[in-house]
């Protein structure tokens, strides 16, 4: 397929301004693993040099990632997410409120690695965005991303992770499967048809290999699992320049 659907498209990015309230409810409830996911990312940016700088692609209103940097000193955050609006008002509250220096804009993710940077940053983080772009587009991702990164910094993956042997349509039954036991009561049958259907039509996980390979490809020395957890569906990975 040639069409990229992205969450940087304008209307997934419709999407999440209109059904923000649905998708909180997920993260609130831990449907996605945020909670051990970005305690995973804690404790990697704990371990690099303070006084980093930070780039957040597709950060939502920030909220996981403002408690992920409470109390480590970051020289600079940019924060980036196609949503806009008070999506974007909440992000910059979130980081601020927690003594971030932020700089929150909205912008298309793809389109903002693919420009040359003036600088690039110690750590890059993209947390459950990728899903959302067609594997070409993953792998101009990663091309664009490459030169954001400092040598020797690293970017951080956040996101679905498909097991080797399994294809998009298992997967896909599984995610469904995940968030339906774990959810319970806590949408209406309408909620969960819309859930049910971004899922089958957004979704395009990557398998870990399939990443490596993006990511040497785009010229990073190395990429490691560092942690996979729900279900054995999400994870997070760390490459590095």
């Amino acid at each position: 397929m040639s069409e990229s659907t992205s969450a940087e498209s304008p209307p997934l990015g419709d999407f999440f301004v209109r059904q923000w309230n649905v998708y909180d409810r997920m993260v609130r409830a831990n449907l996605l693993c945020h909670v051990e996911l970005f305690a995973a990312l804690r404790e990697e940016l704990l371990g690099i040099s303070p006084n980093f700088s930070i780039l957040d692609l597709g950060c939502g209103d920030a909220s996981s990632l403002a408690k992920a940097l409470t109390g480590i000193r970051v020289s600079k955050c940019v924060a980036i997410d196609v949503a806009g609006g008070p999506l974007l008002l909440a992000a910059r509250d979130n980081l601020r409120f927690k003594g971030i220096p932020a700089e929150v804009k909205q912008g298309d993710i793809l389109e903002h690695v693919s420009a040359p940077p003036k600088r690039g940053f110690d750590a890059v983080t993209v947390a459950y965005a990728l899903h959302h772009l067609l594997t070409a587009d993953k792998e101009r991702f990663f091309k664009g991303v490459a030169q954001w990164v400092k040598p020797g910094g690293s970017l951080w993956l956040i996101d679905e992770i498909m097991p080797s042997e399994m294809v998009r349509e298992g997967w896909l039954a599984k995610m469904l499967e995940h968030l339906h036991q774990a959810g319970g009561g806590i949408y209406s049958p309408e909620e969960w048809a819309t859930i049910d259907a971004h899922v089958q039509a957004c979704d395009f996980p990557e398998t870990a290999a399939g990443y490596q390979r993006m990511a040497s490809e785009a010229g990073f020395a190395s990429g490691q699992i560092r942690l996979i957890t729900g279900s054995g569906l999400l994870g997070m990975m760390r490459f590095t320049r």
